[in-house]
């Protein structure tokens, strides 16, 4: 492998062969020598290339860091609602850079950082007063600053604040996760093609830390764009203590055919032996029974779909089921994937 053609000829000297055939152990120093260097330049291979992985693999490793830290926070159940509000300062600080470069106001873009500022919060404000000939760029993020912040409180003092740091910490769970799975693809695929660097006269590893700092520094940014896009827009719903929504009035139904539905009691018709149908099951529950051609409406006229009726089949005792054949519980699942397991 180190040594080539010369290895072979001082075998081909040196080497002894018995009175069978069979080739005996070589005892010479040279021999020795050359093995002993060959070992040693495997190992020096061998311990850069590990260096290399764990240099690479440290970078990885202080990023994951920071963001199980957080996420560490998230479900310790941290009060982040400072530190939010802070935060969302800094994405419209990074908006208001972006559509205002520079010191001449004719290439600021006031116009259409309003519409980006529309797409995180509703602006109430108007664009007049915001014109680059009136304010500077530190009054207009002030501007913009405070209204997120008056609109952060009002959405506080609509939900609640207990709801509220549930509501940021469930946001932020979901965010991180979900940002941290695509930026570990982004590492790998970096990962893969940073040796090419060295034909450029680059060290690899230090291409690598450059981009890999720039893509955690996207990572963050994005992490903070997507909770403030969210968290002044997201719908919330109160479960109740069954695990359902807020209770809302049932509309009046008639009464199906041979059932009744008055007093808390009902009575069904229909089924057979000890499974009752689907109209005994609804009944049972509490809930109202409809018969097989009436629809449920809710309180604004709008039909409602209701949940599809099983039928039972009627199976002769001496009958074979086939296994692929409706189950005769009326399921809907196959005999083999329900009494026929």
């Amino acid at each position: 492998l180190f040594a080539g053609d010369r290895i072979y000829k001082i075998l081909d000297r040196m080497g002894t062969v018995t009175d069978d055939g069979e080739e005996e152990p070589i005892e010479a120093k040279i021999l020795t020598s050359q093995i002993e260097k060959a070992q040693k330049k495997v190992e020096e291979q061998n311990f850069l290339l590990r260096k290399r992985v764990l240099e690479y693999d440290d970078v990885m490793n202080q990023q994951r860091e920071v963001v199980y830290e957080y996420r560490d926070r998230v479900l310790e159940g941290e009060d982040l609602g400072d530190e939010a509000r802070e935060h969302i300062r800094e994405v419209l600080e990074r908006m208001v850079n972006e559509y205002t470069p520079g010191d001449f106001v004719e290439e600021w873009d006031v116009p259409g950082l309003l519409a980006q500022v529309q797409q995180i919060f509703p602006l109430d404000v108007d664009a007049d007063e915001l014109s680059p000939d009136r304010v500077e760029r530190a009054e207009l993020l002030d501007r913009l600053t405070e209204e997120a912040r008056s609109v952060y409180a009002q959405r506080e003092e609509q939900l609640g604040e207990e709801l509220m740091r549930a509501l940021e910490r469930y946001l932020l769970l979901q965010i991180i996760d979900e940002r941290w799975r695509e930026h570990l693809y982004d590492m790998d695929y970096l990962r893969e093609g940073i040796h090419l660097r060295g034909f450029a006269q680059i060290e690899p590893i230090v291409a690598y830390k450059n981009e890999a700092f720039d893509l955690f520094t996207d990572l963050m940014h994005g992490i903070w764009a997507d909770f403030a896009r969210l968290v002044f827009n997201v719908e919330v719903e109160v479960e109740g203590s069954n695990g359902a929504g807020s209770p809302a009035a049932v509309p009046p139904t008639r009464p199906a055919p041979g059932s009744s539905t008055s007093g808390g009691r009902v009575s069904y018709s229909g089924g057979g032996g000890s499974q009752p149908g689907a109209l005994a099951m609804a009944a049972a529950a509490g809930g109202p029974v409809m018969g097989p051609d009436e629809a449920a409406y809710a309180d604004d006229g709008a039909e409602v779909e209701l949940m599809p009726q099983v039928q039972q089949r009627r199976v002769d005792e001496t009958a074979q089921v086939g296994r692929n054949d409706p189950c005769w519980c009326g399921s809907g699942k196959k005999f083999k994937k329900c009494h026929g397991v």
